[in-house]
């Protein structure tokens, strides 16, 4: 039985039968925009949606509200303060300009590949937006390259085959300027970082994901070492169009650095991570044994567990390949 949602919403009927959402009411932080009003499929995130005011309400506006059975729950209404996460339907083509102005809270977004036509700043000061999620396939066509075209900050985009990540890149932060050249009144356009450069790999709606992997050569000269580590791990752990040459240089970028990118992961809490770490035998026994001083230092219990098994388990498969030697 699908989940109900508790919401209220403000929407207009457009010309050619499609919802638009114009504001929405809600109990969570977490949103869900329902996927129709009134047997209507919502299309469109109106301007300002999520902004903190709706400046552009029409005359013809219609409410809709929707509860769980037996629930009064108290909605508020859901814009800049309160949004921390939004799923939007597979229904949604266009999200609108200024939708999501001044959200600072909200830091992760997952839309449908149909959603494609961006409004003018539509992400104005989203400035925790850290992760967007695409059900779109690795090798499907979405509105991907639209969107990161406003977002300059770091942004992992995860590429959802139903609703498990297929491929996941780290699109890094990029600043640009532009500097007056007299004495003419010109101005040149600047642009620091290989963010930039990555966004550009984008053919016909879909990822290049050999000409992604050709940035990151790039950017070993200019990155941190954070943002590279990030954009390899990434990589080997969804190797989608990974060619056997970029894998390797992935893996040796990794490999240097191992104990100090494992050390990382203990403080971020990333099991998942670090169960890739060791199946691909990137942590020998010393990296593992300061792993686990991190994971007690930060009182991980669940992860101080795990990495210890991993050692009892790594000396045994050692103590094992010696026998077997001496036989």
């Amino acid at each position: 039985m699908e989940q109900v949602w508790p919401y209220r919403m403000l929407w207009h009927k457009r010309g050619d039968g499609g919802a638009r959402l114009l504001r929405l009411y809600g109990a969570s932080p977490q949103i869900h925009v329902p996927q129709q009003a009134d047997g209507c499929p919502i299309v469109e995130i109106a301007p300002y949606c999520f902004a903190a005011e709706q400046k552009f309400l029409p005359e013809d506006v219609t409410e809709t509200t929707v509860l769980e059975p037996g629930s009064a729950a108290a909605l508020q209404e859901l814009h800049t303060k309160v949004i921390e996460e939004i799923w939007l339907p597979d229904c949604v083509e266009r999200i609108g300009s200024y939708a999501f102005y001044n959200c600072r809270k909200l830091h992760t977004l997952t839309i449908g590949a149909d959603t494609r036509d961006i409004g003018s700043d539509a992400f104005m000061n989203t400035l925790s937006l850290r992760t967007l999620s695409v059900r779109c396939g690795a090798g499907g066509q979405s509105g991907l390259r639209q969107i990161l075209a406003q977002i300059s900050s770091d942004l992992e985009v995860r590429l959802l085959a139903d609703t498990e990540p297929e491929a996941v890149l780290l699109y890094p932060e990029y600043d640009e300027s532009y500097n007056e050249v007299a004495p003419a009144h010109l101005f040149g356009r600047s642009i620091l970082g290989e963010g930039f450069r990555a966004r550009q790999c984008i053919r016909d709606g879909r990822v290049d994901f050999a000409g992604y992997d050709a940035v990151f050569l790039q950017a070993c000269a200019t990155e941190r070492e954070e943002t590279l580590s990030r954009m390899a791990i990434n990589r080997l752990r969804y190797p989608y169009g990974l060619s056997a040459r970029n894998r390797q240089i992935y893996r040796d970028y990794v490999t240097v650095r191992g104990q100090k990118i494992a050390q990382r992961l203990v403080r971020q809490r990333d099991l998942d991570g670090l169960a890739f770490f060791y199946r691909e035998r990137l942590l020998d026994g010393a990296a593992l044994f300061a792993c686990v001083r991190e994971a007690s230092e930060t009182e991980w219990a669940q992860g101080a567990a795990q990495l210890l098994a991993w050692m009892a388990e790594a000396e045994e498969t050692s103590q094992k390949k010696r026998y077997d030697f001496e036989e």
